[in-house]
């Protein structure tokens, strides 16, 4: 057995360096020649994925999470999926086989959940080889070939197909104020569909709106907010109980567990009336014409706990109640309780003294048509269902391919020449219809990389044939078509809230294109590219991210751009330069990560949400450096930090910068984790949506049918893709991650297997079965502040090794070889970047939450210098590990409080941030009286605009802060020394006063024994 070298760390540090000697497109290229391309992610990189078949996961935490995921998507009756496939190609249905529900009902995004549950099926094949999960997959691949093929059969049926569909005849009526809307009576207005947008995540707010009611029918619903009969929020006008009086109720338990408002009294038919909800932390009220009709001063229910509710309905029931027979005028959502006054104002006029709902206001006031406008700021428009006849007609498709849970004209209608825009209208609205295009084609996708099902890839690749059409000819049967789509057109779409919305489109079709070799799939893939406003700033890395109204680029792109619509482009633009070379899809890429991390990220890993100022949508990114003044605004969307771990993982691949993978580790180890609910419940997939971090907020689970929902039931199926790569030419294992599992390298001989309890313990073991020579790089985390120690053979191999890096060992291996790591964890603390006294707290690379609700929004507040010593170790006394739960993690006690990692995911109240509190200079108990000062570093520094916020400030780190930032001190006369140093930068900077700075010293020398470890 040959002896192991370790490379110097100068020779480590290279590997990984930022800026490579040769570009990134130069070293995908050589990698070119000494390994085939593979069509996948990295595929032509310098260093590249295993197939996740190579790679099977241990028992552990990743584990435990990723079987409680598969429980679910074993269970599910796949057929539910094909339901609206078969809907679309006139095929029939089995009976009693309904949708699986929450946006996946019909509606307009319809499909998508389809392609992330085959995403999920073949990870969980590639994982483990059960059957359940291929067999399950053949057959709705199967089943979605049989689909396209009967919608391409009907091109030869005639009919000119791609017209608009004619629109029901719905006018308005006279209002309360101006007009009103009639539903269910002369003309076919049903019910109403509000956008996403207008109740999720609200918390405190106000509900008001005029009804006028034509019948005494009960049960039926003025409004009805909610994912199902479980988990809803609703208004009845009149409930059917004894005096059929209004009712309020929210639950997440069904009718048995709702926290109801009850009025007083039946309202009356054929007249006005008023009617308003307002909930006020714990306090809900029911006002009737501006009278309190109803309270319940025990309310532990909002909007947030709702999720991310797929139905969201004016006059129409969760429970198949009769619809609501009456004219609606003025309706108000607040995202605050309205005062009584304020609530008694909406009497007099549309607004009253309100200004009108903050998150929607509909007025009616059109003259007639299906869409109803959002008079707020929003733009939040709604959408008339119709009520149906019976007998539908299908339609003629415009392009052979085409394959859906929705009509094509719904994906064609989004660009020219009709330009349909973000609704609730199915018939001339249109939302993310290639969003829901991408997770199908990336499930067929999967479903041929994982489990080799070749039909999977002969769909997909009919799919990208009728794209290519869709983008470059376009919608040509329809009566106003003036010709093919140009790039401006592209432009013009890509740049449209929400309806624009492509996922991560372009990065499946330079796959196909390799797979087929056909280059107008690679045509396709770039025109995705959003070239308006986001593409080339990034290129020149000019963040614009979020601009103001004087400074928005583009024709129709908001001031604040959506997260997760944006994320997932700029990993389909690294997929176009692995397979073009162009350099700028690399920059671009690179430039866009590097304006969210860290500018716009959490401590958890998320970004986004809203700030005082902003437009009440906590799905879009906050402006650059908002941390602090974006927390108790709600946000982080789980599924955006899935593309943004997914964007990190990829950029790797090119620049094997250890930040990457440092960011990779947060997001996994604490969001992504902390984003499956450790419930072992398969009633639904058990996953969040929003992780918010305002103080004392409990997560939410379930999430059927929404986009979170499916990158969910991916995110816990394909733990194991990060753990190890390749180099190309097959000389380096990189070993990214610490997780239990055994890699099997066939090409190379090799089997390594991770012994780890990682992250519950900081001890991980490789076990090398296999011969040969092979340098195995091991990551050295950014966080590893405490060390970090290698034995071969139980030989210690003196690794140099710095945080944030690589260490190599290079060595001629032999069978039964085994590399040993330790890297010690310790409590850490992490500063908010525009205001650092909001901090949080760290275990390793493991968020800890403070337990319970400090109430209305405060922070809990902690003072922790007093405890240091001169290692500045908090986990000595400040910060104490109290005990260990069964399952093994670690919970800690500070002030009384207990922490607990972030992954632990159940509906406890919890703090992901606190207040640092240190209002005077102290060494342990010796209290120098001298004012903690902050040294002015100008913060915070908003690129734009926060209400009510000073910038450029005069906050930034405190005296102490700055002191305790240099240990550990080695000896008393060190730590004395950074007292002295930061002193005397205080008297020339004017905070102290030279009488100050001498007690500090002073008193910093009596302190010796206090500091002694």
């Amino acid at each position: 057995m040959a002896g192991a070298s370790v490379l110097p760390a100068a020779a480590a540090q290279a590997a990984t360096t930022t800026e490579p000697a040769a570009g990134p497109a130069e070293l995908g290229s050589a990698a070119l020649s000494s390994a085939p391309a593979d069509p996948g992610p990295g595929g032509t990189a310098p260093v590249r994925p295993f197939q996740l078949r190579e790679v099977k996961l241990g028992n552990g935490l990743l584990q435990e999470k990723r079987d409680r995921t598969k429980n679910y998507i074993r269970q599910f009756d796949e057929r539910r999926f094909l339901v609206l496939f078969n809907n679309q190609a006139g095929r029939p249905n089995p009976a009693g086989v309904s949708v699986p529900g929450g946006w996946e009902d019909g509606g307009l995004l319809s499909g998508h959940w389809a392609g992330h549950f085959m995403t999920a099926l073949a990870q969980g094949y590639a994982d483990q080889g059960e059957p359940i999960f291929k067999s399950k997959l053949d057959w709705m691949v199967n089943e979605l070939a049989a689909c396209q093929t009967a919608i391409t059969a009907r091109m030869g049926n005639g009919g000119p197909g791609g017209e608009d569909p004619q629109q029901p005849q719905i006018g308005r009526v006279a209002g309360r104020f101006g007009n009103g809307l009639r539903l269910n009576g002369p003309s076919k207005a049903q019910h109403v569909t509000l956008p996403q947008e207008a109740i999720s995540q609200i918390t405190n707010f106000t509900i008001a709106t005029w009804v006028n009611l034509a019948s005494t029918q009960t049960w039926s619903r003025l409004f009805d907010f909610g994912q199902n009969t479980t988990v809803n929020m609703f208004l009845t006008p009149r409930a059917g109980v004894t005096g059929n009086a209004p009712r309020f109720a929210i639950t997440v338990g069904g009718s048995g567990a709702e926290q109801q408002i009850n009025g007083n009294a039946a309202l009356p038919t054929n007249q006005w009336v008023h009617l308003a909800v307002t909930l006020s932390q714990n306090t809900g009220t029911l006002y009737v014409n501006g009278q309190q009709a109803g309270q319940n001063t025990n309310m532990t229910l909002n909007p947030s706990n709702l999720g991310n509710p797929g139905n969201r309905w004016i006059g129409r029931s969760q429970y198949g109640d009769p619809f609501l027979d009456a004219t609606i005028d003025e309706f108000h959502v607040f995202d605050r309780a309205l005062s009584q006054a304020e609530v008694q104002s909406l009497l007099d006029s549309p607004a009253g003294t309100t200004g009108g709902g903050t998150i929607a206001w509909y007025r009616f006031d059109e003259d007639g048509g299906t869409t109803l406008k959002d008079s707020s700021p929003n733009g939040r428009d709604a959408g008339i269902v119709a009520a149906q006849d019976t007998g539908t007609t299908l339609w003629i498709p415009t392009h052979p391919g085409y394959l859906g849970a929705i009509p094509e004209d719904a994906v064609l209608r989004l660009g020219p020449p009709r330009w349909a825009v973000y609704g609730g209208n199915a018939t001339t609205n249109t939302w993310a219809p290639w969003y829901t295009q991408h997770k199908i084609m990336r499930g067929l996708l999967d479903a041929y990389y994982h489990t080799d099902n070749q039909t999977a890839l002969d769909v997909v690749v009919k799919m990208a044939n009728w794209a290519h059409l869709a983008l470059t000819i376009g919608d040509k049967n329809h009566p106003a078509y003036k010709g093919p789509i140009t790039r401006d057109n592209l432009n013009y779409m890509w740049d449209l809230y929400i309806a624009g919305e492509s996922g991560g489109a372009g990065e499946v079709f330079p796959e196909i294109y390799a797979l087929t070799g056909d280059a107008k799939h690679l045509e396709t893939a770039k025109a995705f590219d959003n070239r308006e406003s986001l593409f080339g700033a990034c290129v020149e890395n000019r963040d614009i991210l979020v601009t103001t109204p004087q400074t928005r680029p583009g024709r129709r792109r908001p001031d604040r751009l959506h997260a997760n619509s944006h994320v997932p482009q700029f990993v389909g633009y690294l997929r176009v330069y692995e397979h073009s070379g162009d350099q700028e899809y690399f920059q671009a890429a690179k430039n866009f990560f590097g304006m969210v991390v860290p500018h716009r990220m959490f401590a958890h890993g998320g970004t986004g949400g809203n700030y005082p100022g902003s437009n009440n949508n906590i799905e879009m990114f906050q402006n650059r450096d908002n941390i602090a003044n974006a927390i108790a605004q709600g946000g982080a969307e789980t599924c955006t930090t899935y593309n943004m771990i997914k964007l990190a993982r990829n950029l790797f691949f090119h620049e094997h910068d250890p930040a990457y993978m440092d960011y990779y580790e947060r997001g996994l180890l604490n969001m992504i984790l902390g984003s499956r609910s450790d419930s072992t419940s398969v009633s639904n997939p058990q996953v969040t949506y929003f992780q918010p971090l305002t103080p004392g907020t409990a997560r939410s689970y379930g999430n059927t049918g929404t986009c979170c929902g499916g990158t969910g039931v991916e995110n816990h199926t394909k733990y194991q893709e990060t753990i190890y790569f390749k180099s190309a030419d097959g000389s380096t294992l990189w070993v990214n991650l610490f997780a239990p599992s055994t890699l099997t390298w066939a090409e190379k001989g090799f089997t390594i297997t991770q012994e780890t309890s990682y992250p519950r313990d900081d001890r991980t073991k490789l076990v090398v079965n296999g011969s040969g020579k092979l340098d195995l790089k091991l990551r050295v985390p950014g966080w590893a502040q405490r060390g970090y120690f290698v034995t071969v053979n139980g030989v210690d191999a003196n690794v140099d090794a710095k945080p944030g890096s690589y260490v190599t060992l290079s060595r001629t291996w032999a069978p039964g070889d085994t590399v040993e790591i330790r890297m010690p964890f310790s409590i850490r603390i992490e500063r908010a970047l525009d205001r650092p006294d909001t901090q949080a707290i760290f275990w390793g690379p493991v968020l800890l939450q403070l337990l319970g609700n400090p109430g209305g929004g405060n922070y809990r507040e902690l003072s922790l210098y007093r405890h240091l010593k001169r290692d500045g170790d908090y986990a000595r006394s400040a910060i104490t590990h109290s005990s260990t739960t069964a399952a093994g993690d670690p919970l800690f006690t500070v002030d009384g409080l207990t922490l607990r990692p972030y992954y632990i995911s159940d509906s406890q109240a919890a703090s992901s941030y606190f207040r640092r509190v240190e209002p005077t200079i102290v060494f342990g108990s010796v209290d120098t009286g001298v004012p903690n000062y902050k040294r002015n570093d100008g913060l915070p520094n908003y690129d734009v605009p926060v209400t009510g916020i000073s910038s450029p400030g005069t906050d930034g780190p405190t005296f102490l802060d700055l002191v305790w930032d240099q240990a550990p001190f080695s000896n008393h006369g060190g730590f004395q020394s950074a007292v002295a140093r930061t002193a005397d930068a205080f008297v020339q900077a004017g905070m102290f006063t030279a009488a100050e700075k001498d007690r500090v010293v002073s008193s910093a020398a009596k302190a010796k024994n206090e500091l002694a470890p």
